[in-house]
């Protein structure tokens, strides 16, 4: 199923750099721009390069896989001068919040430096290039007056620099810049977000019940910090469709919220794997008080045309079928 539909782009047909083309949403990416006409320079990194031929979005019609580093400016410069692209679909970063503890240094590289080669390697090419820049709900808001910034996490900090550099190349340099911030992305494919992780666990839970507990042994749970804390979450073709708003329609030096509008409780998405899976998966839940944040408004990139198409339990129940799939091929 594809997400809300988009109309006839002004770039459509035309040469699209998608980053980040191997990542979970540039997946559905490269499938939704292929689906418009584009050719797509869809850039991996360059030791994800000898998987290109297992992954079959790489090689859809106008889809054309290059190899290049986020941090290497003089490989960026090179590879959008080869393509010359009239947009810029920028997907790629490090994304996982445990880690950017440990290297936070990378993480800020990757996701703030990699964002400025990047632009800077589109800027140098002196010709008219719509840029993308794909950010985060969660990333940090700078404090007002001379309170010390706080921000809660090193990959939190590198998405607040990553949006600040780009909605600055718009101001200082005047170029075609926008960002979108998407919410919870969920849907079929390599995520690794928390509904990614109770699919998994669902799977090996249901092929647990199959075998019957007394031969398999006991089913571990798994482990809710709560069943209150709430998030809004997007289906990632969704998000892909409005991201093709954004590149037809979107404003430069805006930055758009991405979101479903509906927010869920740990709770109520417990209860729809319960329903999908007959109850095979056994719940641990915990007593977590974490704050959960607030509802966006998404109504300028509404006014772009621009509805979010698939429910949540279809999101799910694609997610189901995606990793069954992927278990029963090895």
């Amino acid at each position: 199923m594809d997400g809300g539909k988009l109309g006839s782009s002004r770039v459509s047909g035309q040469r699209l750099l998608i980053t980040g083309a191997a990542g979970f949403t540039g997946m559905h990416a490269c499938r939704y721009f292929s689906k418009l006409g584009y050719e797509i320079a869809a850039v991996v990194r360059p030791e994800t390069s000898d998987r290109v031929s297992s992954l079959p979005h790489l090689s859809l019609p106008g889809v054309k896989p290059a190899a290049c580093s986020l941090t290497d400016s003089s490989a960026l410069c090179r590879l959008a001068q080869a393509v010359e692209p009239d947009a810029v679909l920028h997907l790629a970063g490090r994304n996982a919040v445990k880690p950017s503890w440990e290297k936070p240094a990378e993480w800020l590289e990757t996701n703030m430096m990699g964002t400025v080669y990047l632009l800077e390697a589109i800027r140098a090419l002196a010709r008219p290039c719509r840029v993308l820049v794909a950010g985060s709900m969660i990333r940090y808001h700078w404090p007002e007056g001379n309170a010390a910034p706080r921000p809660p996490h090193p990959y939190g900090l590198s998405k607040t620099m990553q949006v600040s550099a780009a909605l600055s190349w718009h101001a200082l340099y005047g170029m075609d810049v926008m960002v979108a911030e998407p919410s919870n992305l969920i849907g079929p494919g390599p995520s690794t977000g928390i509904c990614a992780l109770i699919t998994e666990h669902a799977v090996r839970a249901m092929k647990h019940q199959e075998r019957g507990e007394i031969q398999a042994g006991p089913m571990p749970p798994f482990r809710l910090s709560s069943r209150t804390e709430r998030r809004d979450y997007l289906d990632v073709r969704d998000a892909v469709a409005a991201y093709g708003a954004l590149l037809e329609a979107g404003g430069p030096g805006v930055c758009y919220p991405v979101a479903s509008g509906v927010f869920r409780s740990l709770g109520e998405i417990a209860d729809s794997y319960d329903r999908l899976t007959g109850s095979a998966i056994q719940w641990e839940v915990g007593s977590s008080t974490a704050a959960s944040p607030e509802p966006v408004d998404c109504s300028a990139l509404k006014q772009l045309g621009w509805e979010p198409a698939v429910s949540f339990d279809q999101s799910l129940s694609d997610m189901l079928a995606y990793r069954k799939a992927q278990d029963e091929a090895g």
